[in-house]
């Protein structure tokens, strides 16, 4: 399986920089899996889990958002974040789902809701990549 080169940056640097055969993320389409020779393309990354695959293992992460661009040279993926799978503390992931959906029963005011429904969404993306939920 061909590989290509995935540079992944954040607000801190780099998170990561490696030879890699397929990224597979949610973007503004849906899901979309990436794999070496793919056509150009610039998108928008949900917040949402994903991995990575590389030499036949798969690295899960949760996204937080962020543009995609794909190009003959290679994929940038910028991020406002992104962890890794192993790095995620499952209760307090659970923990902070059920915050946010009993944030998001109370009417408050719309900067609240916003705020709550982006609470939300990180936390189903830290549980998908977790527990592989989202295929």
């Amino acid at each position: 399986m061909s590989k290509f080169l995935l540079e992944i940056d954040t607000p801190k640097g780099v998170f990561l920089k490696d030879e890699v055969n397929e990224l597979y993320l949610k973007t503004s389409n849906g899901y979309m899996g990436i794999m070496a020779k793919h056509d150009t393309l610039i998108t928008g990354v949900e917040i949402a889990p994903g991995f990575i695959l590389k030499d036949n293992k798969k690295e899960y992460y949760a996204i937080f958002g962020g543009v995609l661009h794909v190009s003959k040279n290679g994929v940038r993926l910028i991020v406002s974040n992104i962890e890794h799978a192993a790095s995620i503390d499952k209760a307090r992931a659970k923990s902070s789902l059920d915050r946010a959906r009993e944030r998001l029963k109370k009417k408050g005011d719309v900067v609240d809701q916003k705020r709550a429904e982006l609470a939300l969404k990180r936390a189903l993306a830290r549980l998908g990549s977790v527990e592989r939920d989202f295929l």
